[in-house]
């Protein structure tokens, strides 16, 4: 199935920012939480990396969060955009919540994938994530 976001347009009030920001739902797992992939989006300057925006988004996570285990990260692309995937996990509450962000450098903006689940149940849903981040384009409208 072909998922197309964003079919309206309006006018951007004056000193507004777009920081586009879809979600998509799945199943929710034996922890009870649904499974989700949060698709945001924001502007940048020329001058910032994809590498070090994904490290400034770390430092305001690990600010947020007492224990951030940051399991995996890398530099990569994704349908020749320049980008960098992280996997990590935390803990909120009784909760354990594992997460694969992948962020995207196009356009002047950078679009940041995030496959969310419980610890438990991530392992179910790692090839949706997978397979919607590898199908992600950039267009121009």
């Amino acid at each position: 199935m072909k998922f197309t976001a964003n079919k309206w347009k309006s006018v951007l009030p004056d000193g507004w920012v777009d920081r586009s920001m879809i979600t998509l739902v799945g199943a929710t797992g034996a922890a009870g939480i649904a499974a989700n992939i949060v698709v945001t989006r924001e502007e940048i300057d020329g001058q910032t990396s994809i590498e070090d925006y994904a490290e400034t988004q770390k430092q305001l996570m690990t600010k947020e969060i007492e224990r951030v285990e940051i399991l995996d990260e890398r530099a990569t692309t994704v349908n020749k955009a320049p980008a960098f995937q992280r996997l990590q996990r935390f803990q909120i509450e009784d909760l354990y919540i594992q997460q694969a962000q992948t962020f995207i450098l196009g356009s002047g903006s950078v679009f940041v994938i995030t496959g969310t689940a419980a610890i438990e149940d991530f392992d179910k849903i790692i090839n949706a994530v997978r397979e919607f981040t590898e199908s992600f384009q950039l267009t121009n409208g």
